[in-house]
């Protein structure tokens, strides 16, 4: 098999255009292998973001495995660049008729060995699945997580792929989806996890319009919840960066992954310009008290695909727990939507030990749609 290395950025604009259906293709026949519905088929725009946007704080990289010239294997790494310097998010696919026969090994082992040269010695990986496939038969063999929640069924061909590889099943999330409006028709489509950067061209966002969110039933306990659509409004860059920082080691499971992440405004305006590059909205909902930001929950949503859209962070500090603050934000931001988008469906991500906030999302309406394993692996330096 011949394996190509692609660093984001490195390619001129004729190659990306020529690599961009290629790898749309590709992307769609495993998306459609795993199971999963139009929802979660890739979109140009993600695509192509991954080929040529890189800066200061994350990167992505490519490895393409061909037969005879023919796209048939692909693995790729999201890197960060300023904090977690020796972890990489990798993944790995071949095509259904390829399987089976050593390529994505190959391809893997390669992946594993530049990615080590490089220092990146700890490697996350993830596995997806439907909720039909993931029951299963409950008298055949599973693995636990190390979280100590929830077990993958060891005959799934990916389960078996990571068991064989080195990798350790650290963790399981939930897909649930939820209706954002009543008069929606039709039923969600089949789930599968997103990654956060996959975008698609949307409609020119008019600006940030922060409003206070929320009906008149809200508790008077000096909460307040504000909503925009768009770039984090000037007055609250630094409360969403600190949330941000928050998030990258308070929600389960996290520590375990990876160490804190640092950030500041202008992280939180390079993840801005890398989705508005990419076509995507971000809804975003902020609980306040006083002038401290305490919470958020974010939505991206897209113009190719307007009736869905995919969660992004949702957190709220451990210190203001118990005041109901997730299911406010959520019910803010959902609200706004309905309001002001054409999004139908939202799609969510949640750790199986995440008990309490399993509890607000079926309190809103969320169903399980889909299962991801967390996979870890640990290189020799």
């Amino acid at each position: 098999m011949e394996i190509t290395h692609i660093r984001a950025g490195t390619l001129a604009d004729p190659t990306v255009d020529a690599l961009l259906t290629e790898i749309v293709d590709f992307d769609r026949t495993i998306n459609r292998a795993l199971g999963f519905g139009r929802d979660f088929d890739p979109l140009p725009g993600s695509v192509r973001g991954k080929l040529v946007r890189t800066d200061e704080f994350t990167s992505h990289e490519l490895w393409l495995g061909r037969l005879q010239g023919r796209l048939v294997a692909k693995a790729g790494a999201y890197l960060s660049l300023t904090d977690n310097t020796d972890v990489a998010d990798v993944y790995v696919g071949v095509l259904p008729q390829h399987r089976c026969s050593g390529l994505g090994t190959e391809l893997l082992t390669v992946m594993e060995r530049q990615l080590g040269q490089a220092g990146r010695t700890r490697l996350n990986a993830w596995c997806e699945m439907p909720v039909a496939d993931f029951r299963g038969d409950p008298r055949r063999p599973r693995i636990a997580a190390a979280a100590g929640t929830g077990s993958l069924p060891a005959e799934r061909a990916e389960v078996a792929f990571a068991r064989a590889r080195g990798y350790g099943l650290q963790q399981l999330e939930r897909c649930s989806v939820a209706r954002v409006r009543a008069d929606a028709a039709g039923s969600p489509r089949d789930a599968g996890p997103m990654p956060a950067d996959t975008a698609d061209p949307t409609t020119t966002d008019p600006g940030p319009n922060p409003t206070e969110a929320g009906d008149r039933s809200e508790p008077d306990d000096g909460y307040v919840i504000r909503t925009w659509a768009g770039p984090v409004p000037e007055e609250h860059v630094e409360a969403i960066a600190r949330l941000h920082q928050r998030m990258s080691t308070d929600v389960p499971g996290a520590a375990d992954l990876y160490d804190e992440e640092s950030w500041d405004a202008a992280r939180v305006r390079a993840l801005e310009a890398d989705r508005e590059f990419t076509g995507a909205r971000t809804h975003t909902a902020l609980a306040l008290r006083g002038d401290e930001g305490v919470g958020f929950t974010e939505v991206v949503s897209y113009g190719q695909r307007p009736q869905a859209a995919y969660q992004g962070a949702t957190l709220v500090v451990e210190e203001h727990r118990g005041h109901g603050l997730g299911a406010r934000l959520k019910k803010a931001n959902h609200g706004r939507l309905a309001r002001e988008s054409d999004v139908e469906r939202v799609y969510t991500w949640n750790a199986a030990e995440n008990s309490w906030m399993l509890a607000i999302n079926e309190r809103a309406g969320f169903e399980a749609a889909g299962w991801v394993g967390l996979w870890k692996k640990m290189l020799l330096a």
